[in-house]
């Protein structure tokens, strides 16, 4: 059974990196290339083939190259099928080719884009550096508290408790005791959490404490909460290397959001637009 699922999860890989490559539209003029295979009037060149390979994500390629027959096979195998459809006579259906259009009006977009936009921008160390130094409050570490707390199904029995910790009694002991919540087997600890990641009213209590204070009884949705602020940690810059890809990718889509924006706006400013508003108003309908 482990054998048909790793060939059957190798076949997929193969058939996904072949589409990604490109199947069809084999060469029917070779000429002097040297031709891997010959598949009816159309033929695959090594050019092609190496092609195909040096179009794959990088982390595919050793793998098909290591593979390459079976890749060959794939390929062999679209073509087989593309030959089909053109012979009942797909490529020239109207739906179909509705969708072919609208595919290459995609295909050109992107590709322009990436010629015009994509590509002209350039995100440098000294960039990062001047973001990093003209932002410094987006990239603290917010504050971050510690908080260990007894949850009891009612008020009464959290102010018995409450009365039992002035008299002395051990928080860690009575919270392995008397907790009804999972953590009591960690003596009610919760770990570290950054504001906005608990109930409000948890947070709300743990806010106003003192590392070392103890609240009264909390309500909330799952009962009632004697708390005890642990520790607290005041927010801190974060280093440059923790932060340095996200300024990039910040920099890099503000960039180009501007770029294709003002793109947008010379196209439109350079071309007669007209648009008919009664028309408009009707279609759809």
């Amino acid at each position: 059974m482990r054998r048909k699922t790793k060939a059957a999860g190798v076949a997929a890989f193969l058939i996904i990196a072949a589409l990604s490559a490109g199947i069809v539209g084999c060469s029917r003029t070779p000429g002097r290339e040297e031709t891997i295979a010959r598949i009816g009037d159309d033929v695959i060149t090594v050019t092609e083939f190496n092609d195909r390979i040096a179009h794959l994500p990088v982390r595919y390629q050793e793998v098909i190259k290591k593979r390459k027959k079976d890749f060959l096979q794939e390929i062999i195998n679209d073509t087989l099928l593309y030959q089909e459809a053109v012979r009942n006579g797909l490529d020239k259906d109207e739906d179909v080719q509705k969708v072919i259009g609208a595919a290459t009006v995609k295909i050109l977009i992107a590709r322009y884009l990436k010629d015009n936009v994509d590509d002209t921008i350039k995100v440098t160390e000294e960039d990062i550096i001047t973001e990093y130094n003209a932002n410094k409050d987006a990239y603290m570490m917010p504050e971050t508290l510690r908080a260990s707390h007894i949850l009891l199904p009612s008020k009464e029995r959290a102010e018995g408790i409450r009365e039992e910790l002035d008299l002395g009694a051990s928080f860690d002991e009575l919270a392995r005791a008397k907790s009804i919540d999972p953590t009591a087997q960690t003596g009610g600890d919760i770990g570290y959490f950054p504001k906005g990641q608990l109930m409000p009213e948890f947070e709300n209590a743990c806010n106003v404490l003192e590392v070392g204070e103890i609240s009264g009884p909390v309500k909330s949705k799952l009962g009632y909460h004697i708390i005890m602020l642990t520790d607290r940690k005041e927010p801190v810059l974060m280093p440059i290397d923790r932060v340095r890809d996200k300024i990039a990718s910040d920099l890099y889509r503000g960039d180009r959001r501007q770029k294709f924006n003002l793109l947008l706006k010379r196209l439109n400013d350079e071309t007669e637009i007209e648009i008919n508003e009664d028309i408009l108003e009707k279609a759809g309908e």
